[in-house]
């Protein structure tokens, strides 16, 4: 029973051992292809993304605090005037610092400092070119203030992104097909399907027009030239060949 027992157990691994060496072999001969493709599609902006630094240095904290609540007052009240919703707006930071002065070549006191970043949307510029431009002119009278950062975007993107993923499938598709054709073999299936890295939007740079022609922007002190956006994707796609 003994000898039966082995004889048993012997074969079994020898099964297994066939089996992997088939699987082995399969996976060999699998041939697969990886490409990238990029899919880009132009877009009109139809939003601008602002953000504005009010700040003021003062002997004490909260006489600094106080005028910089004094210059976001301000602030607000342009917003509302311009018909910017309330949801559109948002503090993205506040700070409170002790400021110092080093051209001496030592450290001297010169006051407390305080800092509110804030962060606001303007929508339909595609409908009114000037809204943005006024804005800007009311909120550079602050003060103080320091326009960081300005961008034009577009609300309602989704349309754009289906469209840029078909396009940079596409591509990936075209090549994939084109290396197989240089290989003597044939696209049999998708096998994957991946994103690479983040969906963008960017200014296109191919794009030289302003939004209206520079006469009309006489008289005006903030001109804002307006283009197009690139919607961008980038996929990686692995293909089964044969």
């Amino acid at each position: 029973m003994k000898i039966k027992h082995f004889l048993v157990f012997a074969f079994i691994p020898s099964i297994l051992f066939l089996a992997g060496c088939n699987s082995d072999s399969a996976q060999y001969n699998r041939s697969t292809i990886s490409v990238f493709g990029t899919g880009v599609v132009l877009a009109q902006p139809d939003m601008i993304q602002m953000s504005i630094t009010l700040s003021k240095t003062a002997p004490t904290t909260k006489i600094a605090q106080e005028e910089v609540s004094k210059m976001t007052r301000q602030a607000l009240a342009i917003f509302k005037e311009a018909n910017i919703e309330d949801k559109n707006v948002s503090t993205a930071s506040l700070t409170f610092n002790t400021e110092y002065d080093y051209s001496s070549g030592r450290r001297v006191l010169v006051g407390q400092r305080a800092e509110q970043r804030i962060t606001f949307s303007i929508d339909d510029i595609n409908n009114d070119n000037d809204k943005a431009s006024v804005i800007i002119d009311q909120l550079i009278k602050i003060n103080g203030i320091e326009l960081n950062q300005l961008n034009f975007s577009v609300k309602n993107n989704t349309e754009y992104y289906i469209k840029s993923r078909e396009l940079a499938f596409q591509k990936a598709v075209e090549k994939a097909k084109q290396y197989a054709e240089l290989s003597n073999l044939k696209i049999i299936k998708v096998l994957s399907v991946s994103e690479e890295g983040t969906q963008q939007i960017s200014p296109s740079h191919r794009s030289q027009n302003a939004f209206i022609e520079s006469d009309s922007f006489a008289g005006k002190s903030t001109v804002l030239p307006m283009g197009e956006l690139e919607v961008t994707t980038k996929i990686l796609v692995v293909f089964l060949l044969k």
